[in-house]
């Protein structure tokens, strides 16, 4: 997209699933947190409200 902004944020989470994601960073023009998953190459996106409903953090 033309017009994101990407804020580095590197976080653990963990999916409904207990799949463990770590974030990339979050695109503060589109609202996205951005994220890598363990098994899949290629970073996904979740709109921020999403995230936090579907996501739960990962005590370090």
């Amino acid at each position: 997209m033309e017009n994101e902004i990407i804020k580095p944020w590197v976080e653990r989470y963990k999916d409904h699933r207990g799949v463990v994601v770590e974030t990339v960073g979050v695109d503060v023009v589109n609202h996205r947190v951005i994220y890598m998953r363990p098994t899949y190459p290629h970073p996904c996106m979740q709109p921020r409200a999403l995230f936090s409903q579907k996501f739960r953090k990962v005590a370090s």
